[in-house]
Formats: C-alpha cells, structure tokens, sequence
C-alpha cells in the first residue's frame, strides 16, 4: 500500500511540474507558472484538469479577450516584462524582424510587438505588425492589433487638429503645408483601409492640385504627388507630374526616379528611352537612389 501512493504521489508532482513547464513554454509567464504549479500541487488531479478547463475556455473566447485589451481593461501578461524596454537594435541584429516573430519564444514575439507603442518611429514598423496580425500566437496578434489601433488614433489625431487649422484660413501657405504633409503621412502609413484610403487620397489631390498651381514650387509637393498616385494607380497624372516636376527643379534626383518609375509603371518604353537620353545634359547629381535604376535599363 505505502508503495502505491508513494508512486501516485510520484506521478502527481510529476504531471504538476510538467503541465507548469508546457503551460511556461507556451505562453512565457513564468510568474503564473509558478502559482498554477503550486495550486496544481494542491489539488492532485483536480488542479491540472481545472486550469486545461480554465484554458479550453480562454482559446475559444478570442473576441471577448480582444475587446479588454482594446478598452485597456484587458490583463497584459507578464506585465513587467512587457514594460521592460527592448533593446531593438539588439534584438535586429540577432535576426530580421520576420524571423522574431517566427520564433518559439513568444514573450520575445509580443515584447518586441509591444515595444513599438513606445517609439516614434511606429511607421518604420508596420510591415512586421501586419507580419504580427497573422501570427500563430494569439496574444501577439492581440498586441500587434492594438499597436496599429493606437498609430491609426496618433495619426488621425494630428490629422484633425491640421484640418481645423487649415479650415480656419485655407489661403495661409503655412497651413496648406502642414495639412499637405499630414495627408501625405496618412498615404504613406499603410494602417488605413482601402476606402479610408481613398477618400484621404481624394482630400490629398485636390489640395495637391492648389499647391502646384500655385506660384511656389516646392520639390516634396511634385514628389508626393507622384508617389500617392502611382500607389492610387493614376499613372498617367503620375507621369505628367514627374516631367512637370523634372522641368520645374532639373537638378533633383527625385524627379529622375519620378519619371522612371511612372514609365515603369506604364510601360511606357518609349518615353523613358527618350528621358534618359536626355539626362545626360540635365544638371542633376546622381546617386544610389536613381542610378541602380539607370544602370538596369540601360542593360536591357
């Protein structure tokens, strides 16, 4: 008999100690592990079949999960390690952003997602945080689908306040400036649907046609320009732009990779044949950001 429930006791702390262990590398909280661990301890056979019960029910109730997050109401695991700052150079030095969030470790997935609400420079991350939204790991979806709420809220937020400005007296150069930039940050952001896209992109055209009417010329006006409607698909209004750019400010690179990619665009060989026999006689300064261009086309 002592033999029987020595080893029953035997297989109740191991099953504890191993359901704590999968518990820990599944989902990274090694507080909680302890505290499930020693519950499970507590109550053998009952602690490990509540807490799968207790799980069973979080999977399968995703919705209600996403909502407490958003409203800021939601629990955020391991909570002083997600607020520990990454140190992001070193965490991208030891692999591309794609393969973080490919790997096993998923407290190393969901702190490198958080870690971008406390930088400026969200925008440069938006690629990895639509890479997130998809990920296996619920929790880092979570995380990513709030950071992109929250950029989309900043961006609209500075949008608004530049509108109102701008409505108050649409004639100050110094304000048509402003909401033109704004406009061309909500274009460039990539958070936005597609029909909140085009009615900004609509909002940015008609601004954009005011400007360069207008007797300044500003060199960023003519760019992003042909950059929102080369991505809205306008081609030919991109290509008009680009040679009009080109004309108004011959010694900007920008022109020159302006007019090639809308002739790409277009596959308008013609024109682009007879633009780059024309470069050679034009003043600007070539650098890496047209040249990998020019060198390519000249091959074929």
């Amino acid at each position: 008999m002592d033999i029987v429930v020595l080893i029953l006791l035997v297989l109740h702390l191991l099953s504890a100690c191993v359901y704590a262990w999968d518990w820990y590398q599944d989902n990274g909280r090694w507080q909680e592990a302890v505290i499930r661990l020693g519950i499970s301890l507590c109550l053998p056979l009952l602690g490990v079949l509540l807490f799968k019960w207790i799980d069973y029910c979080t999977e399968n109730n995703a919705g209600a999960q996403m909502d407490e997050l958003y409203l800021g109401r939601g629990e955020m695991l391991d909570e002083l390690d997600l607020l520990r700052p990454v140190d992001r150079a070193q965490e991208m030095n030891k692999a591309p952003a794609a393969d973080v969030l490919a790997m096993s470790d998923y407290a190393q997935r969901r702190r490198l997602v958080m870690d971008t609400l406390r930088q400026e420079d969200t925008l440069d991350y938006v690629s990895v945080l639509q890479q997130a939204l998809s990920n296996e790991d619920q929790e880092t979806s979570h995380y990513a689908s709030a950071v992109i709420m929250d950029l989309q809220n900043r961006i609209q937020d500075r949008l608004n306040r530049c509108t109102r400005s701008y409505q108050e007296d649409p004639s100050d150069p110094q304000r048509q400036a402003l909401l033109e930039q704004e406009l061309y940050h909500v274009m460039e952001s990539g958070v936005f649907d597609r029909h909140t896209m085009a009615r900004y992109q609509a909002q940015y055209s008609q601004l954009s046609d005011r400007l360069l009417a207008g007797g300044e010329i500003r060199s960023e006006w003519y760019h992003h320009r042909v950059r929102v409607d080369l991505q809205a698909g306008a081609a030919l209004h991109a290509k008009a732009t680009a040679f009009r750019f080109m004309e108004a400010c011959p010694d900007n690179e920008d022109a020159v990779v302006d007019v090639i990619q809308a002739c790409i665009q277009l596959s308008d060989r013609e024109s682009l044949d007879r633009f780059l026999a024309r470069l050679k006689d034009m003043p600007v300064m070539l650098t890496d950001k047209s040249l990998p261009y020019i060198r390519f086309l000249a091959r074929q």
